[in-house]
Order: structure tokens, then C-alpha cells, then sequence
């Protein structure tokens, strides 16, 4: 007797996962590097195993049905638990092969992201890393849409009960200058340019700068460090920035000039974060492996550099 029953894999679920947080097959499909007619086909197979509709799709509407509904959740889990034991076989004899999706930031990228993804590999040698960098809002969508497995942000994005922290480092600000500036009167008779108000660091300032009486006239705005230091140097003024930012910036020294924050000091958290209990202890050691590049290639370049800010630029435990 000929059986016609459609495998179940898990592949599909986590396609439809994919899909369901993308709503769109079509973005799924970008997200996984797949065609969208392979989503769609591994959708219908799930479905046909599953003997239910899931979603309802069409070009113009994409929704659950109550089958879909209440399959989520579980196929969520599902994805958790088989990640989590994938990591702690990693964990335990390197094997099988696992391919991790991590999202930093740009501060990271030309001081320790390199090393840091070196250690790794000499640590988790049957671990594959890719790796993006973006703003710590970007990072944490990305992380909830399981575009990403780990992200470093800012840990203040974060706080919700399906996501662990792994807290990195203290990072101070900083006021920075054009090099002929004057600190002692550049907030006063200097332009002032702006990290751009969608990020978190540029609200965190305006935050700032608002409880110390100050309302800076608005001009020009980035999202980028590099360029806010061309232009806080171009325009012979003044910005307000972080120490990880300032010391992980190619050529900020040649741009700008660090000088401790003229008002009440503030400052930044990094963290580490990933799905609750998805990986295991994996993203424990990831976080300490990043101490220790932040704490090698940071911390000691910051007493040289910084030394002003004195242990306000600290690695977390």
C-alpha cells in the first residue's frame, strides 16, 4: 500500500517561522537566500503534514489562521530547543557543524570584531560566523525576527522577558571637538552636530542635554561616527559622542579631539544578547570572549588616549 504522507521537517518549520515574523513570503525568501516558490513549496509541505492551513496568503493579504495560530508557538520552541542542543554539542566535542548569525555594531568593527571572530573560531572551530553591523535598534529587530541569533546593542533596547543579557562594557561619553576649538567655550559659540534623532545614542544626548538646560539649534545630523567627526571637524565644532566610539573610529584622532563632558557625566551599556535559552551557555562564552578583546584592544589604548575618563570606560561582568 502506496503512503502518501508528507514528511515533516525542520526546515519547513523554520521556514514558516521565518514567515510568519517576515509577513511575507517574499521577504522570508530574502531573509533565508531562498526563492520565494521555495517558501511557498515548504510551506504547502508543512501544511500537508500538518493536515491544516497555516496561512492564509495571497498577493494581497497574509495571515495566520487559528491552525497557524496555535501551531507558532510550538514551532517557535521548536527552533529554540533544537538550536539549544545544537550549542551545547558544540559546546561539548565540537560537533555538529553550526552556522551562528550575529549582529554588532559599528563602533566594534575596526578594533575588535577581527580578533574577537579569531578567537571564536579557535575556540568553536566547527562554528561558522556571519556577522552585520548596525544601529542597536536594527540589531535588536533583527534579533526578533530571528534574522540573527546573537546581537551586541545597547542593553536598554532589550528589556523583555524572551531575550538574555550578557552585560559587555561601560561606555562613557565624551565631548569631542575640531582640533583648533577651544573646549571651554565650544558649547557656547561652536555649532553643534547631532547623531540623528531615529538612534539611540542621539536620543540618549538630547535626553541629556535637555536636563542640563541645553537646547543646542539644530543643523546637521548622521547616522555614522565617522561622519560626524568629518563634520564636527570641518565645521570647527563641537558633538557629543562615546569613548568606544571615539577609540573605534579609523582616524577620529586626526578629526576630532576628546575632552571630558562639560556636564553631568553619562553613560552608555553594551550587552550581549540572545533568545532566551536558544543557544545554551554559548552566548556566555561568546560574551567573555569579547571581554577579553574589548579589555586587549579598548582598555588599554583608552589610558593613553582617554585618560581623563579614568575607569568610567569598564568591561562588565
Amino acid at each position: 500500500m502506496e503512503n502518501n504522507e508528507q514528511p515533516f521537517t525542520f526546515r519547513a518549520v523554520q521556514i514558516f517561522v521565518a514567515a510568519v515574523e517576515a509577513r511575507s513570503v517574499t521577504r522570508a525568501a530574502h531573509r533565508l537566500g531562498i526563492s520565494p516558490s521555495s517558501v511557498s513549496q515548504q510551506l504547502a509541505s508543512l501544511e500537508a503534514a500538518l493536515g491544516a492551513r497555516l496561512i492564509e496568503r495571497s498577493a494581497r493579504q497574509f495571515r495566520l489562521t487559528r491552525a497557524g495560530t496555535l501551531f507558532l508557538d510550538p514551532a517557535k520552541q521548536l527552533l529554540d530547543d533544537v538550536g539549544s542542543a545544537k550549542a551545547k554539542l558544540a559546546l561539548a566535542d565540537h560537533t555538529p557543524p553550526m552556522a551562528l548569525k550575529v549582529a554588532s555594531i559599528e563602533e566594534l568593527d575596526a578594533t575588535v570584531t577581527a580578533p574577537w571572530l579569531l578567537r571564536m573560531r579557535d575556540a568553536f572551530p566547527n562554528i561558522t560566523f556571519s556577522l552585520t553591523s548596525g544601529a542597536s535598534h536594527e540589531n535588536h529587530d533583527a534579533l526578533s525576527s530571528r534574522a540573527v541569533d546573537m546581537m551586541l546593542a545597547v542593553d536598554t533596547v532589550a528589556a523583555v522577558d524572551w531575550v538574555e543579557q550578557h552585560p559587555i562594557l561601560r561606555d562613557p561619553f565624551v565631548l569631542v571637538t575640531a582640533p583648533d576649538c577651544d573646549p571651554a567655550t565650544a558649547l557656547t559659540n561652536t555649532p553643534f552636530i547631532r547623531y540623528a534623532s531615529d538612534l539611540l545614542i542621539g536620543r540618549q544626548i538630547e535626553a541629556q542635554l535637555r536636563r542640563t538646560g541645553l537646547g543646542p539649534a539644530r543643523g546637521f545630523e548622521f547616522t555614522t561616527n565617522q561622519a560626524l567627526f568629518a563634520m564636527t571637524s570641518e565645521l570647527g565644532g563641537w558633538a557629543i559622542t562615546t569613548a568606544l566610539a571615539f577609540l573605534g573610529t579609523p582616524r577620529a584622532g586626526d578629526l576630532v579631539r576628546a575632552h571630558p563632558l562639560p556636564i553631568p557625566q553619562f553613560s552608555r551599556r553594551l550587552a550581549l544578547h540572545a533568545r532566551e535559552g536558544a543557544l545554551g551557555d554559548l552566548p556566555a562564552h561568546i560574551a567573555t570572549e569579547m571581554r577579553s578583546c574589548l579589555t586587549t584592544r579598548i582598555l588599554d589604548t583608552a589610558r593613553t588616549r582617554l585618560p581623563f575618563i579614568d575607569d568610567g570606560l569598564q568591561v562588565l561582568h
